[in-house]
Parts: structure tokens; C-alpha cells; sequence
């Protein structure tokens, strides 16, 4: 007997020791899960950023295009213009060559005839007058033909210069387009890598966690220590609050994955009074990752009840309690949003819905 129980108490020290190992790595893993977490939330606003910033910039680029073409569209017309007039003037200046050139073989003899050929005063004035105007008119023509054509180099040194400075933007544009094309898909990769870490972590935490109830439950498993009485199948609530989230899959809020809610919470302030729902026997009073400050009490016939994220514990392994007994506080430890009760009814270690327990 005194062996049994020597094998027994040895166990029980081993389970110990292998639940407070288990425990600190739960506790290790956990902090490279938020930071994790942390780094991959950066990655994905830094990768947002940067897509925003090629979205906007792929728009300016297409606008300089656009503004570009329009542009180069316009070099075609006022180039034709000034060939245009770069021929009308080359035409107006051999017909006055040609005009100066007979005037100078004919000399002065031409302007005498079609002055001497008048009979009368009044035509002679008006025969001078139309040299006069022949000559002037040619001269006034080739001078606005040569400001039109220097008014459409004005125009096209102008054009071109537009050109010229939109072709600059659309290089510049352009080079900062393919920077941060490559910078994204850099940043992609990167989240990707995040993204298996933190997958990888979280699968690492969840396959310590369960380590970690398996250890317990074989903890009380050797606790035979008697209990106050057998399970009597009635739970009361055991904090005031009404429930603010049920047993059954969900989305995790801060693990960011869809796994099993194995209780219920019950929302409260920090320091609320949480009571033992049924007579039972602490079987655990400490810190359990992702759990927090946590009571787990054996109420026989294969029945427990935890009680995880306490701000303050108030009973110890061990300690045998009454239903209604003030055993912790309402707090906000472990992997919790605000604080609450998240509170567990577990049959053989298997979690079942506490609304369904009798509460």
C-alpha cells in the first residue's frame, strides 16, 4: 500500500514538473505568436501602402501618356503648318526674284514706258501709283508670310518643349512604376513567409495546449483525494453577467482562425466575484497559456469546471470547495480582449456546452 502510494505520489511529481514545462513553453510560444502576429498586421499595412502608392502612381502614368499623344498630335499640325508656310514664303520670295530680276534687265526703260504710255496728268499719277503699289504690296506679303512662319517656329519650340518635359515625366513615372511593381511582389513574398510562420506557430501553441490538458487531466486523474460529495448534475452561474459569447466553433478574435469555443463567456468587470459552480476540489490554481490566471475544479463523476483569464485567485491545489464559494476574480489575463469569465464544464476532459450543464 505504502508502495502503491509512493509510485503514485512520484507520478504526481513527474505530471507536475511536465505541466510547469509545458507551461512556460505554452507561455514562450505565445509571445512568438503576438509578435508573430504583430509582424505579419505590419507587413500586410506596409504591402496596402505600397499598392496604394502603385495604383496612384499607374493613374499618373497614364494621364502623361494620354497627355503625351495629345501632345505629339500637335507637334504633326504645326509641324504641316510650317512647311506649309515655309512654301508660301519660298514662292512669294521666287516671284519677287523673278519680278527684280526682269525689272533689272529691263531697267528703267519698263517703269518709263508705263509712265511715258500716259496722256494725261491724271494717268501718269495713277500709272506711278500702281508701280508703287505693285512693289509694295509684294514686300508687305513676303514680310507677314515671314511673321507667320516665325510665329509657327515660336509655336512648334514651344510644343516641343511640352513634349519634351511630359517624355521626362513618363521616364520618371515609368522607372517609379516598375520600383514599386518590384517592391509589392517583394512584400507579397514576404507576407507569404509571415503568414506560414505565424501558421506554423499557431499549430506549434495548439499542439502544447493540448499536451499541456493532457498532462492535467492525468494530474487529476491521481488526485484521490476524496471530493465533498458525488457530482449532483446542477451548475449555478458563476459570476453575474449575462453570456456574451457561445459554446461552439468561432472565429478566434485575436488568434485570427476559426477553432472551437469549449465555453462560454460571461461579461463582467475587472473584480467581479466568481463563485465554484458546483462542490468540488481544486484540482488546479496557476497560469495556463492562452488561459491566463485559471481555477479547474473536479466535482467527481468525471465533471469539471475551469475558469481562465482571472485578474486574482483566490483559492489553492487542493482546497476543497462549496457551490457558491468565492474562488477568483473577473480579469483580462491570457489571450483576452477585455475582461470577462470564459467559463468551461468539461466531462472526462471532453468540453461540453455549460448552457446545457445544468446552468
Amino acid at each position: 500500500m505504502r508502495k502503491q502510494q509512493s509510485t503514485k505520489k512520484q507520478q504526481k511529481t513527474v505530471l507536475k514538473k511536465k505541466l510547469t514545462a509545458a507551461q512556460q513553453q505554452l507561455a514562450t510560444v505565445q509571445g512568438q505568436l503576438a509578435a508573430a502576429k504583430r509582424s505579419e498586421e505590419a507587413i500586410a499595412t506596409e504591402l496596402t501602402s505600397i499598392e496604394g502608392q502603385l495604383t496612384s502612381t499607374r493613374q499618373k502614368l497614364t494621364e502623361v501618356k494620354a497627355r503625351l499623344n495629345r501632345t505629339r498630335t500637335e507637334q504633326q499640325k504645326v509641324t504641316v503648318l510650317l512647311a506649309k508656310s515655309q512654301g508660301t514664303l519660298a514662292q512669294a520670295q521666287r516671284s519677287l526674284a523673278q519680278r527684280m530680276a526682269a525689272n533689272y534687265r529691263q531697267g528703267p526703260v519698263r517703269y518709263a514706258s508705263v509712265l511715258l504710255g500716259a496722256h494725261t496728268m491724271g494717268e501718269l499719277v495713277s500709272r506711278a501709283e500702281l508701280v508703287r503699289s505693285i512693289v509694295k504690296y509684294e514686300s508687305t506679303l513676303i514680310a507677314q508670310i515671314k511673321a507667320g512662319r516665325e510665329q509657327v517656329i515660336k509655336w512648334k519650340g514651344l510644343v516641343d518643349q511640352k513634349a519634351g518635359e511630359i517624355r521626362k515625366q513618363e521616364l520618371v513615372l515609368g522607372g517609379q512604376q516598375d520600383q514599386e511593381a518590384q517592391l509589392v511582389q517583394k512584400r507579397r513574398l514576404v507576407l507569404l513567409e509571415a503568414q506560414a510562420k505565424r501558421t506554423q506557430i499557431e499549430a506549434e501553441y495548439a499542439q502544447l495546449a493540448a499536451d499541456s490538458n493532457e498532462i492535467l487531466q492525468r494530474l487529476q486523474a491521481l488526485e484521490g483525494t476524496p471530493l465533498p460529495g458525488n457530482f449532483s448534475g446542477k451548475l449555478i452561474q458563476p459570476v453575474v453577467g449575462r453570456v456574451v459569447s457561445s459554446f461552439g466553433m468561432r472565429f478566434h478574435p485575436i488568434l485570427k482562425i476559426n477553432r472551437l469555443h469549449a465555453g462560454v463567456d460571461f461579461g463582467a468587470g475587472t473584480g467581479t466575484p466568481i463563485v465554484a459552480a458546483a462542490a468540488g476540489l481544486v484540482a488546479y490554481s496557476g497560469t495556463m497559456r492562452g488561459y491566463g490566471n485559471v481555477v479547474v475544479i473536479d466535482h467527481g463523476d468525471g465533471i469539471s469546471t475551469l475558469y481562465a483569464h482571472c485578474s486574482v485567485l483566490l483559492v489553492i491545489q487542493g482546497e476543497s470547495v462549496a457551490q457558491g464559494k468565492l474562488i477568483a476574480q473577473v480579469g483580462a489575463t491570457g489571450l483576452a480582449t477585455g475582461p470577462h469569465l470564459h467559463f468551461e464544464v468539461r466531462r472526462n476532459g471532453s468540453p461540453i456546452n455549460p448552457i446545457g450543464g445544468g446552468l
